[in-house]
């Protein structure tokens, strides 16, 4: 704004003079407090400056990187090629990499891995060649693109199974029918299996679109209630539960966890008789396990198990145990198949 000085000639007032210190200091604090974290680092890979935001996204204060090398914020695996990388940079100018939004994972304090998009530019300061990384945290997309891609691999899994397993015994079924219709009446007997085995190949599905891998409200519910109540719904005549004390109380969706129950109890049954003892008890550390006195798993890989559709008895549906498997990860636990006491099989699930 245009003012008279004390000759009465135009001036500048000193609210003008003052703007650009303001101005600066304004960006100066967008630079600060951005959500994007940005590092600066001279030729020797040496941290110059880091903003305030590097606190939110590697968990270390502006301070602590100062004077550090810039492998500080990267995993191992990356270190010795950063500085191959720079040393051919500054010796040939060559980029070995796209500098504009090349996503790449950094180390965050606590030692959990952080996938970033960083944009790298160039500055001369006083003389010197300055690199400067402007990093963004794309956790979230990446657990979203990861989410997409986990359902779309459940949609080919559902394609497959009712393209294969649902029209294999409907195929059979008719072919029986047809039997049937010329006057065989142990083809309807047949007949009346395919169907159980088809509803019992709908639920299993059904149960995987349904529950997928998410869990519902969680509440603390009494394990030993929950196994009781799975028990009564999957158990057959003969089969035998045992339940040792202490078992504990657990946060849970109680629903999916009954669920998780019944399908590691049909898979005692199936597998080892309907004859078969079933024990549950504590783990030593947290969490509970399911054993069973059958023949266990034999040569089976216990990894393979778990494996949508995998099962060694042609007539069950092999999604059992991928049910139990999608359940515990939404819960955020962990399942181990092993061999019991009693050589049966046996399933461990951590709860930390």
């Amino acid at each position: 704004m245009a003012s008279s000085n004390s000759s009465g000639e135009p001036g500048i007032s000193t609210g003008d003079l003052d703007a650009p210190i303001q101005h600066t200091e304004f960006f100066r604090s967008l630079v600060e407090n951005g959500s994007d974290a940005i590092v600066s680092i001279d030729q020797s890979s040496t941290i110059l400056y880091a903003n305030q935001s590097v606190k939110r996204v590697f968990g270390y204060e502006p301070e602590e990187l100062v004077g550090e090398k810039l492998t500080m914020l990267m995993p191992e695996r990356f270190q010795a090629d950063h500085f191959g990388a720079v040393d051919d940079y500054l010796e040939t100018g060559e980029r070995g990499l796209d500098w504009n939004n090349i996503e790449l994972p950094a180390q965050h304090k606590d030692g959990h891995e952080v996938p970033l998009s960083i944009t790298f530019e160039e500055h001369s300061y006083d003389g010197e060649r300055i690199f400067s990384g402007i990093m963004r945290d794309i956790t979230e997309r990446v657990e979203y693109e990861r989410t997409l891609e986990r359902q779309n691999e459940r949609l080919e899994e559902f394609a497959s199974i009712v393209s294969h397993d649902l029209r294999n015994p409907l195929q059979t079924a008719r072919a029986t029918l047809a039997v049937a219709k010329a006057g065989d009446e142990e083809a309807l007997d047949e007949l009346d299996d395919i169907f159980d085995r088809m509803d019992e190949l709908i639920g299993d599905v059904l149960s995987l679109a349904k529950q997928g891998q998410t869990v519902g409200e969680t509440e603390e519910a009494d394990l030993d209630t929950v196994v009781s109540e799975a028990w009564a719904i999957a158990s057959v005549e003969e089969a035998t539960l045992q339940t040792e004390d202490d078992l504990p109380t657990v946060s849970t969706d109680p629903e999916r966890l009954k669920t998780l129950f019944e399908n590691l109890f049909r898979n005692a049954i199936e597998h080892a008789g309907p004859e078969v003892t079933v024990r549950v008890g504590p783990l030593e550390e947290a969490g509970f396990f399911v054993e069973d006195n059958g023949p266990g798993f034999g040569d089976e890989d216990p990894e393979e198990l778990f494996e949508h559709g995998y099962s060694t008895d042609t007539t069950n549906t092999g999604l059992g145990l991928s049910i139990v498997d999608d359940i515990v990860h939404a819960h955020g636990w962990s399942v181990e198949a092993t061999t019991g006491a009693e050589g049966g099989g046996r399933f461990e699930v951590d709860i930390r």
